[in-house]
């Protein structure tokens, strides 16, 4: 007799029947779900015979050509500081780390396995980088010399960043406190009367281009501040858009991105269903659970322009939406303006308390 084999749907990992929670669990992202959960989506009734394959990814990998032609036209660049590895275009003969800054040697074609089918080009130039660079500095006026520096501005480094988007079929539940408060007002006092509730939504829906990127080397707060990307601008990968910029390798694989995209969901779910909750003063969620009950990945790159800063040994960024322009980043603070300042302070100080004492003399 045949018997019906599951895949995670998420991720691709083997599916185990867990006895505690009378559930399905994938041990690579941790998903769990139920019989009916898997029937539904592998679209295979109770009883029957046969093998459940995972759906097909829609945008996991690019066609052949396009895997071919990205391969014959990459160059892959390895740093030997830091180790990063860069991705540029063939005519490229020599460049530099946009991570560490130090010169990369080149390690030879990259894979076609790669090559994402999608990609948002560059919208925001340099200049409108640098400039957007200068607006986040402003009137800061710890930070060191060098960080605005015109040397350390050539460094800004238009970047195509990977990103696994994920769009997800989930199942929700919520379980809460919700409170009415009133108040009573008397000649003499006030009388506030709480009443408490449990309340619990339930929900089913879809989440579309939940993103994450596929870089280690990149600072995964850092690039989600300048979120969101407009995915109506997504068009078909073409190597021509690699020219004058580079591209990250990604390194990581979306199945250990699970956490973090049920993470985002996780949230918006939550929201979603205390929105739903009406006519209480407040409302307080004690416990969600989120089911991914079917995930579809799309491996796209987009427009980052990117500059990292060394000081006293620890690394600073700054990154610019390349399409929007929004941008957001870490800054050092001058040792020597923070010590002078300081000073400076502890004279005013000085000087005003021994104003006060020549008052009271």
């Amino acid at each position: 007799m045949a018997t019906i084999n599951y895949s995670c749907p998420n991720c691709g990992g083997k599916l185990v029947f867990d006895a505690g929670k009378q559930k399905f669990s994938c041990e690579w992202c941790l998903s769990d779900f139920t019989q009916e959960d898997l029937d539904r989506i592998f679209g295979v009734q109770n009883g029957e015979n046969g093998t459940a394959d995972k759906p097909p990814e829609t945008m996991g990998n690019a066609d052949s050509a396009s895997q071919d032609s990205f391969s014959g036209g990459t160059n892959l660049y390895i740093c030997d500081s830091c180790g990063a590895e860069i991705i540029a275009e063939e005519n490229t003969a020599a460049t530099f780390c946009y991570y560490c800054h130090s010169p990369v040697a080149l390690s030879g074609r990259l894979s076609g396995s790669y090559c994402p089918q999608k990609v948002i080009p560059f919208k925001k130039t340099k200049e409108q980088a640098i400039g957007g660079f200068k607006e986040w500095c402003g009137k800061k006026w710890f930070l060191p010399n060098s960080f605005t520096s015109d040397a350390q501005l050539e460094k800004i480094t238009g970047l195509y960043v990977p990103f696994w988007i994920a769009d997800c079929k989930i199942k929700a539940h919520l379980e809460g406190e919700a409170r009415i408060v009133t108040t009573t007002r008397t000649s003499s006092k006030t009388i506030t009367h709480t009443k408490l509730f449990n309340v619990e939504r339930s929900a089913e829906t879809e989440y579309k281009g939940v993103p994450a990127d596929a870089s280690k080397k990149l600072d995964d707060a850092l690039m989600d501040s300048i979120e969101p990307f407009d995915y109506n601008e997504l068009v078909k990968f073409s190597m021509s858009y690699l020219q004058g910029f580079y591209a990250d390798k990604y390194d990581v694989e979306k199945k250990d991105l699970v956490p973090r995209i049920k993470k985002r969901i996780t949230e918006g779910a939550t929201q979603l269903m205390l929105n739903d909750i009406k006519g209480y003063t407040t409302v307080s969620p004690r416990q969600t659970n989120v089911d991914l009950l079917n995930t579809d990945w799309h491996y796209i790159m987009l427009p980052v322009w990117f500059m990292s800063y060394d000081y006293k040994g620890k690394k600073y960024f700054y990154a610019m939406n390349g399409q929007t322009g929004k941008f957001s980043g870490f800054m050092p603070v001058s040792t020597v303006k923070s010590a002078v300042a300081g000073l400076l302070a502890a004279l005013i100080t000085f000087l005003i308390v021994l104003g006060i004492g020549a008052v009271v003399l």
